[in-house]
């Protein structure tokens, strides 16, 4: 049964959902995020405001790669022709730089503004593989993210920011900082596994070995004060896991301290099921554990752990904000382009003036990318000659009228649907 505290349930009375990985979680209003590593097959880290500081940053890299090449040997230098090359990326403003990891690979950093934020993407790569064209995919996909977005469409969310792509390999790591508790820490791990699961990590066999390790070196005494306030088996959404959540006694001079862990293996090669680790701790500051005396009661502690680790859970498009939140609606006579992802679900018009093929009022959901259309060319001497007068075209799309929300709607596979009554016509050019 899930303890119960006063204190607790005050701070649980405004709450928001946030996103991390592929996954949400509902916490305090209170509660700010604090990111640690997140990798899309490599890592990326935001910088917000940082975008104008791109060329000092290339300037303080290009220093770095010229003092690794003195590392070197000349020899293996020959393998490495991009060493200190600057390239340019598909985003305006994107720069990729060439450094070496050891000596065997590249040490690759990207430099992607989005607005004035900016995003580093850090990947290494053997000389003989081409990483350029992933690196351009993955600035591609990246779009910016408010804090409280919970986006419709499928990928992930990072700091600030949303990919749109399937990586191999994905981690997020991400904590909890309670306002009301500036002790309280909670950490989230979630790293999707490869071909296998990762041996042993088992929490009752880590708990056992800490117990061998204590008493070979006179710790026993102290290890059987350890408070046990629950173990064992636990479910939580897909994972199946364990948990043991202790309080550990003062010793020297460190105070005693709260000592939660939940830990999944996951699937393999499975990203909505990867390995899970959840951490509470109590007593914290400034990073170190055991250093202040923790805040909360056992029951409280209890209490925070089991309510937010209850909605942690596979983010799903009906989860979307821009589908759940009339007051976040996009304004009608707002205008997109090609490329662009839909903000708002409704019937949105193409204002291309040529002729086109298709539909000009069409239904977008949230999270759908708008459209190219195949408008007409015009009727110059190449394309009559080769039978064709259209071409592709970027267009803008205008938000003519809002739709009832995606879980409402009958047919979710017709997105991008022309609305019946609008029909092209060719007085329509």
């Amino acid at each position: 049964m899930e303890a119960r505290s006063q204190r607790v349930e005050e701070i649980f009375e405004n709450t928001k959902i946030v996103c991390f990985g592929r996954f949400i979680m509902e916490v305090p209003d209170r509660v700010s995020l604090v990111y640690g590593g997140v990798t899309v097959d490599g890592n990326i880290k935001f910088y917000q405001g940082k975008a104008e500081k791109i060329p000092e940053m290339l300037v303080a890299r290009l220093s770095v790669i010229e003092k690794e090449r003195k590392l070197v040997p000349d020899y293996s230098l020959l393998n490495f022709p991009l060493i200190g090359k600057v390239i340019d990326g598909v985003v305006p403003g994107q720069k990729t730089v060439f450094g070496i990891g050891n000596s065997i690979s590249y040490k690759i950093h990207s430099y992607i503004p989005l607005g004035k934020d900016l995003f580093i993407y850090g990947s290494d790569a053997f000389p003989e593989n081409n990483e350029i064209p992933f690196i351009n995919t993955v600035a591609n996909s990246l779009r910016s993210r408010a804090d409280l977005e919970i986006p419709a469409e499928p990928g992930i969310c990072v700091e600030s920011g949303f990919i749109s792509i399937e990586p191999t390999f994905e981690a997020v790591s991400i904590g909890l900082r309670f306002h009301d508790f500036p002790d309280v820490h909670i950490s989230i791990d979630a790293r999707k596994n490869q071909d296998y699961l990762m041996e042993g990590g088992g929490l009752k066999e880590s708990r056992e070995a800490a117990k061998a390790r204590a008493e070979s070196v006179g710790l026993g005494g102290f290890f059987s004060r350890i408070k046990v306030l629950r173990e064992g088996q636990r479910r939580l959404g897909v994972w199946e896991g364990e948990e043991i959540l202790t309080r550990r006694p003062a010793y020297k001079d460190d105070t005693d301290t709260h000592e939660f862990r939940f830990f999944s293996l996951g699937e393999v090669n499975d990203a909505f099921h990867p390995m899970l680790d959840i951490q509470l701790d109590s007593g914290v500051k400034g990073n170190a554990k055991a250093s202040v005396k923790p805040s909360i009661t056992d029951a409280e502690a209890l209490a925070i752990w089991d309510r937010v680790l209850s909605t942690i859970r596979l983010r799903q498009p009906s989860d979307a904000t821009t589908l759940k939140q009339s007051s976040s609606r996009v304004p009608l006579e707002s205008v997109r382009k090609s490329g662009d992802i839909c903000p708002q679900s409704g019937w949105w018009e193409c204002l291309e003036k040529r002729k086109m093929e298709g539909e000009r009022r069409r239904l977008f959901m949230a999270g759908n990318e708008f459209p190219q259309v195949l408008a007409d060319g015009g009727a110059n001497f190449w394309r009559t000659l080769i039978g064709n007068t259209h071409q592709i075209a970027t267009v803008e799309w205008k938000l003519l009228e809002y739709e009832p929300p995606l879980a409402s709607l009958g047919d979710t596979e017709s997105i991008g649907i022309s609305h019946a009554e609008n029909d092209m016509k060719d007085s329509d050019a």
